[in-house]
């Protein structure tokens, strides 16, 4: 009887083996594929040229109003950005501009909130060029709205 009972469990046993797969039929020495050589190729690559294409900007209630003004100086091609307060200037959180200068630098201050507070952006600095640049500012408020306020786009050219 014990004879009987560990023929059963050896067999129950193997069986379980084929069930569970841990028997391997595949081909012994399967080759896996030979990679190809790789060539390397130059490619042309051109840099990317800074976004320098001005963007509408939102339109904010007129309760919370804020406005800033941005200047290049014809001569040295130094961009000064100044606040030039609004309605809401009391609830303005954060106030940051930043420019886009051509040579693909971007560079970005904070203004305060108060009436004619200035960030300069000087071309000695790397900050500004004196080419054409991008000018944006960005205002956020103390209820968690935000919105573009300015966008332009800049150059030293005088006009007349």
């Amino acid at each position: 009887m014990k004879q009987g009972n560990f023929a059963i469990i050896l067999l129950l046993i193997a069986a379980i083996v084929l069930v569970a797969g841990c028997t391997d039929s595949s081909a012994p020495g399967t080759p896996s594929p030979t990679p190809l050589p790789v060539t390397n190729q130059p490619t042309a690559t051109s840099p990317t040229s800074p976004n320098l294409v001005p963007n509408p900007t939102d339109v904010v209630p007129t309760t919370i109003s804020v406005t800033v003004a941005a200047v290049k100086d014809p001569i040295t091609g130094d961009i000064v950005v100044t606040f030039n307060g609004g309605k809401g200037m009391d609830q303005v959180n954060v106030l940051k501009t930043t420019v886009i200068a051509s040579n693909g630098k971007v560079t970005e201050k904070s203004l305060e909130p108060r009436i004619n507070s200035e960030a300069t952006f000087t071309v000695a600095a790397g900050e500004a060029t004196t080419g054409t640049d991008r000018v944006t500012a960005k205002v956020w408020y103390n209820d968690g709205s935000s919105y573009t306020i300015y966008d332009n786009v800049l150059s030293r050219n005088r006009t007349t």
